[in-house]
């Protein structure tokens, strides 16, 4: 298997070259148009780094916005799971649905997730929020979604709503994850959190009194992280 390789990378703080030497840490996994530099991400490295604990966040495009899939994406998750065998998947929003995707095909890699406002049901939401727009964009080939990397518009192929499509819209993760979700989330409803939580019992759900992007709650997700990479370490023991 060829080694990934930075700049696709942040936050890599154990070297990969010698396995035996590698301390297994975290990946985390940023969220639709946006990048490794994501608020959340960076902070819970910061955390994270603070008691010596590697945490790993992909740029999932590859730096190529344009062209990226979910099928590529769950390439990139798989390939940087398989090599460093992390404790704790942690994913925001897309990252969330993305990390529970992978959870579901390669659950041995996966000892316990975080999920953080999961946008579970990602493809067909995604086309009704767009409405007339999605049938322009199969035509034209390409839409414009604002970026969080670049800080302004850039274009997406059709390709990747197309690809999100055949997936599925819950996941079957059989393995522990844990979700945080805010009650005042308007970009992704925290009913869908219910419905994957509801029937699953080896799935812990959280509502938190916040919307969407949970800057407000930084510290509390913290102190939850931490203690689910506390159980995640446990079950490997």
């Amino acid at each position: 298997m060829d080694r990934l390789q930075a700049p696709f990378l942040q936050g890599l703080r154990t070297a990969w070259e010698n396995d035996s030497r590698r301390v297994p840490g975290i990946v985390y996994l940023h969220g639709f148009c946006s990048s490794a530099k994501s608020a959340k991400g960076v902070f819970l490295a910061e955390r994270f780094a603070e008691i010596g604990v590697p945490v790993t966040v992909p740029e999932l495009d590859r730096g190529d916005f344009r062209n990226t899939t979910v099928t590529q994406q769950l390439g990139l998750i798989s390939r940087l799971t398989a090599e460093l065998r992390p404790d704790l998947l942690i994913g925001s929003s897309l990252g969330g649905y993305l990390a529970a995707l992978h959870a579901a095909r390669a659950p041995d890699r996966v000892p316990l997730s975080v999920l953080l406002a999961p946008a579970f049901d990602f493809a067909n939401r995604l086309g009704r929020s767009l409405g007339a727009a999605t049938q322009a964009w199969q035509t034209v080939g390409q839409h414009e979604f604002f970026h969080y990397r670049t800080r302004r518009n850039e274009a997406l192929a059709w390709g990747f709503l197309e690809d999100a499509r055949n997936y599925e819209p819950f996941p079957d993760v059989r393995t522990e994850t844990r979700i945080l979700h805010g009650r005042h989330d308007e970009s992704v409803p925290a009913g869908l959190s219910e419905r994957f939580a509801g029937s699953r019992s080896n799935v812990d759900l959280e509502l938190l009194d916040t919307d969407h992007q949970m800057l407000d709650k930084t510290a509390e997700i913290w102190s939850r992280v931490k203690r689910f990479h506390g159980e995640a370490l446990a079950a490997r023991r």
